[in-house]
């Protein structure tokens, strides 16, 4: 940029440029130089200023010029001759600068200016002669008369008149604060100031040479100061005024600032020219504008809120007068039109309103308090109960110019909402029974009137199979299930006693007694009537209850220690047997604290690597070879021993330890596996609790990934309960499993209620027919049946069918005959750790006489 700007500052500047290489020749002239001197430039390219000058035989002349020259010096206004083509001599001022390589060093040559100073060469010459001549003039003319002196006195009065003038006329134009342009006639400049160069952004050099109005707006069109358009730049090339636009207007730059130019014309010929900044006071109107604006839009948007607010607003000077009302408020009073205007008295409003029914209850009370109130500058807020059973929070607040402005909102249904809220917070959504916050405010209200002598018990109850029922018959029919069970209960009790629901299907009942055989009566009767079939939905369903009782004050007098009692004698109710009542003892306690120490022990026991996979053999019913096995769970307890899965599953399932626990077996088998012949399977048990954590997909691809074991070498086992919960979502990940090549069994099969659907829904791999059948088989004909009819199911659909707990030979024959194509049992051999899986693979021709003859029979999972 700085260079094109420097080509173009050259071809306008009233000097030309000029270069010399390195031998001294001319190798640059600006076009300038033609215009100013009429020499062409193509005639000294190549030639070195002495060939062009026009005394280059004078040696002396140039001496000082050449030294300069060799010595690679700069020099200043060197003034020479030069010769030109029609034979005038011109005199040239020259001034030069050595041009160095940047990086070498090496001399390139000259870069100067030149300007053509003949007229000035030629009258310094005249004026040398005019000055001999004034001198000889002088000296025959010394005796000057005295009016020549007066006439040269005036003179110098007139010149220092014209003097501070022209010092008063530089000092106006320094101050202004508008940029100033005089032109003559001819569109050249004649007068300017420092103010308009600032704003242009033109340089002093270039207003120094007088240029003319055409000069300047292309120098400011070039340097980007604005775009003229087509019409403008018709004039660029004129010198004249032609372009110029009379009169006023404004102009934007580049940078935002805005001009207000204004020009006139003179009268003997040219114009004046004024340029004024006016971009603070353009942003000041736009401020103003924009504030206007805004004003107006508030305006706007304080009418709308005004009118589609929910609550009611106005607002009443200090005489009571209607100063404005929203349109909410009128609509909640039913005002018409007349009586919403301003200067409407407020007890004109409240006499209308007494008029048509929806005036406060206790309208005295509402004027003299409230309304007066708020007159004198009073702020309330209260709720006011209106005539039609409506509920209105009214809100006062006082203004500084005396008056108040006042809400209205209809709080009707909020306060309902909030009853309904409250007794949410303290009943049970479903059964509309006290839940557990309720219960506890009955309970110290209970123990307080147990302090003063009477007794109090509580009985702790859950339903017996009830999982059972939302397992197989689905949650809806559970809940019309637990409202049954609660009419009943309910009429079990009296009044004065509570029934309360705690979640789930546990219930709690606070019932005051005089002796603690009263509870166990109730207790008994509850008992009793909840073992009756309740018909829900077109089902019969049968449940039961166990109920644990304790007594206040003997038990405890504190609600924790009560419930905690309960809850107790619940648990050794049902470990009794269910359908029983027992009381609370002591011994209880110890049991409970057994079963927290195991839960304790059973958390610290994976990442203490107590557990232990063992594996049992699935064999092929026809030619009793191995064919894969089951992996199944066994826990190494530091100091019980081995602690049975009966025990530890269910606790693990309860408190969601199962999903670790279940991953690692899943891990750990397929390792196991991995290191088997190609043709052994493993199967692995997966838990309901585990189809419903999101990582169980992820935990089956990374165990198969991490192993190297072929997905269709690996077999998880269901139970149909997995499909009993959110049932679409578990189908979902089964296929998924599937789709990996896992194959997918259904394990205790004939011991749930809708088996068959579930073949119908997925495309199981196996059927394990379950170990209660098989026990059975030569004791009840119905086993038999059930076996050959599920081997045949699993033939016709193509499903394997594995019969469970095979103990003896006359087991084995009976399952062959009826088509089963897996059998496991103890017969073959019990579940084995995991360093003796080879030697049973290497020794699978031997087991079965083994077994055979009494082979170790031990419990399983």
């Amino acid at each position: 940029m700085s260079e094109r700007l420097l080509v173009d500052f050259a071809e306008i500047a009233s000097d030309w440029f000029w270069e010399m290489d390195a031998d001294l020749r001319f190798s640059y002239f600006s076009a300038r130089i033609k215009e100013v001197t009429g020499v062409d430039p193509e005639h000294a390219i190549g030639r070195s200023r002495f060939d062009v000058a026009a005394n280059a035989e004078d040696r002396a002349f140039w001496r000082s010029h050449f030294d300069d020259l060799l010595a690679r010096r700069a020099f200043r206004d060197f003034v020479y001759p030069y010769q030109s083509s029609d034979g005038r001599t011109l005199w040239f001022k020259i001034s030069g600068q050595p041009v160095f390589a940047p990086l070498t060093g090496a001399f390139l040559g000259y870069r100067g200016v030149g300007s053509d100073i003949t007229l000035e060469h030629e009258t310094r010459t005249e004026l040398e002669r005019t000055i001999g001549a004034l001198n000889a003039t002088n000296r025959a003319y010394v005796s000057v008369n005295a009016e020549h002196k007066r006439q040269h006195a005036r003179l110098l009065e007139q010149e220092t008149a014209l003097r501070d003038q022209t010092a008063l006329l530089e000092a106006t134009l320094s101050n202004m604060d508008q940029g100033l342009m005089m032109f003559d006639a001819g569109g050249r400049v004649l007068v300017y100031n420092q103010r308009v160069l600032d704003l242009l952004g033109l340089p002093e050099d270039l207003m120094a040479s007088k240029p003319t109005f055409a000069t300047i707006a292309e120098f400011q069109h070039r340097s980007g100061s604005f775009r003229a358009d087509d019409a403008f730049s018709q004039h660029l090339g004129t010198a004249g005024l032609e372009a110029v636009q009379y009169g006023s207007y404004e102009r934007t730059c580049p940078d935002g600032t805005v001009l207000e130019v204004r020009t006139v014309r003179l009268p003997g010929g040219g114009a004046v020219r004024t340029y004024t900044d006016v971009t603070t006071r353009k942003r000041q109107e736009l401020a103003l504008r924009e504030r206007e604006d805004e004003l107006t839009t508030q305006n706007l948007r304080f009418d709308a809120a005004l009118s589609n607010m929910p609550h009611g607003l106005c607002l009443f000077d200090a005489g009571g007068h209607l100063i404005l009302c929203n349109a909410a408020y009128a609509r909640m009073y039913r005002l018409p039109e007349a009586l919403t205007r301003p200067g409407t008295q407020v007890q004109d409003i409240l006499a209308f309103r007494r008029s048509i029914a929806n005036a406060p209850v206790d309208a005295e009370t509402y004027v003299e308090q409230h309304v007066a109130g708020a007159l004198a500058g009073t702020a309330q807020s209260f709720k006011a109960t209106l005539q039609d059973g409506r509920i209105v929070q009214v809100t006062y607040n006082p203004m500084a110019i005396g008056g108040y402005v006042a809400t209205h909102e209809d709080v009707t249904e909020a306060i309902l909402a909030e009853a309904r809220i409250a007794h949410m917070a303290r009943h049970d959504a479903l059964t509309g029974l006290p839940n557990r916050t309720l219960l506890r405010e009955r309970m110290e209200e209970g123990l307080a009137r147990v302090r003063r002598g009477q007794g109090l018990a509580v009985l702790c109850l859950d339903l017996d199979h009830f999982k059972a029922v939302n397992d197989t018959l689905g949650h809806p029919v559970g809940d019309l299930l637990l409202r049954a069970a609660t009419k009943r209960i309910k009429e079990c009790v009296r009044e004065t006693d509570t029934v309360a629901r705690l979640g789930g299907d546990e219930f709690t009942i606070l019932q005051a007694i005089d002796r603690p055989e009263q509870a166990g009566l109730l207790a008994r009767r509850i008992i009793e009537v909840l073992r009756a079939p309740f018909g829900i939905e077109g089902h019969q369903v049968v449940i039961g209850t166990s109920v644990g009782v304790t007594c206040a004050p003997s038990d405890g007098l504190d609600p924790d220690v009560l419930l905690k009692n309960a809850d107790m004698a619940l648990y050794r109710a049902k470990a009794d047997g269910r359908g029983a009542c027992r009381f609370f003892e002591p011994a209880m306690d110890a049991r409970l604290q057994e079963r927290r120490r195991l839960e304790l022990d059973l958390r610290r026991a994976l990442a203490a690597s107590e557990f232990e996979l063992y594996y049992q053999p699935l064999v092929n019913a026809q030619s009793s070879e191995i064919i894969g096995f089951e992996a199944l769970l066994r826990w190494n307890h530091p100091e019980r021993g081995q602690v049975p899965p009966a025990e530890f599953i269910p606790l693990a399932e309860e408190i969601g330890l199962i999903i670790p626990l279940g991953e690692w077996v899943l891990r750990d088998a397929c390792r196991e596996a991995a290191a088997w012949p190609r043709k052994l399977k493993v199967a692995v048990n997966l838990s309901p609790v585990q189809f419903r954590s999101p990582t169980l997909l992820h935990t089956a691809v990374s165990a198969l990934g991490m192993s190297g074991l072929s997905p269709h070498r690996l077999e998880l086992e269901i139970t149909e309960s997995v499909l009993l919960h959110d049932s679409a979502a578990t189908l979902a990940l089964l296929h998924q499993l599937r789709a990996l090549g896992v194959r997918i069994a259904m394990d205790d099969f004939g011991t749930g209620y809708s088996s068959l659907s579930y073949l119908r829904s997925f495309p199981f791999d196996k059927i394990k027919i379950d170990r209660s059948f098989v026990r059975e088989l030569g004791e009840k004909s119905d086993c038999l049946a059930i076996v050959k009819a599920v081997a045949g199911l699993g033939a016709s659909l193509g499903i394997t069918t594995t019969a469970e707990g095979v103990e003896t030979p006359e087991q084995l024959d009976r399952v062959r005959e009826q088509g089963c194509t897996e059998v496991q049992g103890y017969l073959f051999s019990r579940p084995r750790p995991a360093s003796e899986v080879r030697a049973l693979i290497d020794s699978r021709s031997t087991w079965v006489g083994q077994a055979a003859r009494g082979s170790d029979r031990q419990g399983t999972l």
